[in-house]
């Protein structure tokens, strides 16, 4: 058991190796099921995409190996299965936000956690979902030991240099490591750890998804090498070259990494988006499709469109190059629209229509002072719309799908099943959302990998997945 001079690496490990089923309060599990059919269904959709098509079709990354591409019906080694799905898991903006960390978690820790199981030579669905929880539990606390805002201000990218270690622990968990190799499989994730805010300056999305898929890949690869004996020193969490500092600066916060251990299960705090754009937006999307609605507005009437944010979002989305982090673009949508769909970020008839341009050029964003004081937990929004016929206001605390707002269970199943069903058939979503429902008692997950592969009868048949 861990005491007061046991060093927070020891006890991060301890926790992960004591980690199964009847250790999970009934809600942990259930939100690791939703998490886990959440991010399936967005690799499945994604795997449609010009950047997972682009990995997929590399060839030098195309190697022997049995872990599976999602939806491509091919195979690769493990390290590179991870990389691929991971670019898919962030690639069309629809994955979970876990707002206090602010990393996309399961973008990185789910496609690791699959190729863990396979490169296990299979799993069961427990083994799968308790991966995934440590993965949650030590990506999230690492990142604020180091300080969230503090990485961005260094210029890193918390998803991907957390989400390093969380790969690996998820990974680690299910390949079975012992408490050594687990204390060596953070040290070599940690020792790969990388990520840049330069997604910010590329309108293409790819370089903020290559984050995560390469996350992913060092995390898992950190597993597979200390399975098999590579060497490992020193805390590297807290101890004289200490992680912590090195993408933080000098003030980490290391209590952070086992705080309320077994109390607090991060992975329930994560936010399931209901809008294919960045997360820090959903707030202000919600209040002004809410305005939109209720009040029969129509795009021609605004006036002027003010929207109150955390200065912590404001320099991530103020008229960003990247039109699927844009605030401006994206409200403009919302109010022509009604709507927010994966079609408006690349298509040339929303892209390159002069009157959402001209919207757009009527959003004003401010920082709240208020709205600081609770990010990035909640991430509100408040949003005022100027017209001839008055003005209209909605305060929005949290974004739809938060823990404050989630999603409904029917909102849950509706997104798997549209998202699915872009690749595969109605009858194999269904099967695969049954596997899913109840997959802590799945013995065999063999289906589960053939029906994510798109084999056989369960693509969609005029869907061509071919990776050339």
């Amino acid at each position: 058991m861990t005491t007061a001079t046991t060093d927070a690496t020891t006890a991060l490990v301890e926790h992960i190796g004591d980690l199964d089923l009847e250790a999970l309060p009934p809600a942990v599990l259930t939100q690791a099921k939703v998490v886990l059919a959440d991010t399936v269904a967005i690799l499945l959709a994604a795997s449609l995409g010009e950047s997972v098509r682009a990995a997929s079709t590399a060839r030098p990354l195309i190697g022997d190996g049995a872990a599976t591409v999602v939806g491509h019906a091919i195979t690769t080694t493990p390290d590179h299965a991870a990389f691929i799905n991971a670019i898919g898991g962030h690639d069309i903006e629809l994955d979970d936000s876990h707002s206090p960390s602010r990393t996309h978690a399961a973008s990185v820790l789910v496609p690791a956690a699959l190729a863990a199981a396979e490169a296990a030579g299979g799993a069961t669905g427990a083994a799968i979902l308790l991966g995934i929880v440590a993965g949650y539990d030590v990506q999230v606390r690492l990142s604020r030991a180091i300080g969230v805002q503090r990485q961005f201000d260094h210029g890193f990218h918390p998803t991907s240099v957390c989400g390093t270690v969380g790969a690996a622990v998820a990974s680690g968990k299910i390949l079975g490591l012992a408490p050594e190799q687990l204390r060596t499989c953070i040290m070599l994730a940690s020792s790969q750890s990388s990520g840049l805010m330069t997604w910010q300056d590329d309108v293409t999305h790819m370089v903020k998804s290559f984050q995560t898929g390469i996350a992913a890949r060092n995390g898992l690869y950190a597993s597979l090498l200390a399975r098999n004996s590579f060497g490992g020193v020193g805390d590297v969490l807290t101890g004289r070259h200490s992680m912590l500092v090195a993408f933080g600066g000098q003030s980490p916060e290391p209590d952070q990494l086992t705080a309320a251990l077994r109390e607090r299960w991060d992975i329930c705090e994560t936010s399931i988006k209901r809008y294919p754009c960045g997360g820090q937006t959903h707030a202000a999307v919600a209040a002004l499709l809410d305005i939109r609605e209720s009040c029969q507005l129509g795009w021609a009437e605004i006036e002027r469109i003010d929207v109150d944010l955390a200065q912590g979002a404001i320099s991530i989305i103020d008229n960003s190059p990247l039109l699927i982090a844009n605030v401006q673009y994206v409200l403009a949508l919302a109010a022509h629209e009604g709507s927010i769909e994966r079609r408006f970020f690349t298509d040339p008839r929303w892209t390159e229509d002069p009157r959402i341009a001209m919207t757009s050029a009527k959003v004003v964003v401010r920082s709240n002072a208020d709205i600081d004081r609770t990010f990035p937990a909640k991430k509100g929004a408040i949003v005022t719309v100027t017209t001839a016929r008055g003005t209209f206001r909605r305060d929005l605390d949290a974004p739809p799908g938060s823990p404050w707002h989630p999603l409904s269970p029917a909102e849950l199943k509706g997104k798997f099943t549209e998202l699915a069903c872009d690749v595969l058939t109605e009858a194999a979503a269904r099967r695969l959302w049954e596997l899913l429902d109840g997959f802590e008692s799945v013995p065999d997950t063999r289906e589960f990998f053939e029906i994510i592969a798109a084999q056989g009868g369960n693509r969609r048949p005029d869907v061509s997945l071919d990776a050339g």
